[in-house]
């Protein structure tokens, strides 16, 4: 994950997804994990950058790759 990154996080008490640019506070939030994901690869894709989603604060799974090699 890189600053400009945008990572969709899941905090374990609430149903609701946060959406945010790393390495700031979230910007957005989502009802649903697949409303999340899909608007996380969206914002991802317009912005050229990595989507990155996490469920547990720990462990992060890329969703979308917008990056080049040399990026």
């Amino acid at each position: 994950m890189q600053a400009g990154d945008v990572l969709v996080s899941h905090s374990t008490a609430v149903r609701e997804h946060e959406i945010s640019i790393v390495p700031n506070a979230s910007h957005a939030t989502s009802p649903t994990h697949d409303v999340a994901v899909h608007d996380a690869r969206s914002e991802a894709d317009a912005m050229g950058v990595d989507a990155w989603l996490t469920e547990d604060q720990t462990h992060v799974v890329k969703i979308a790759s917008h990056r080049g090699p040399d990026k």
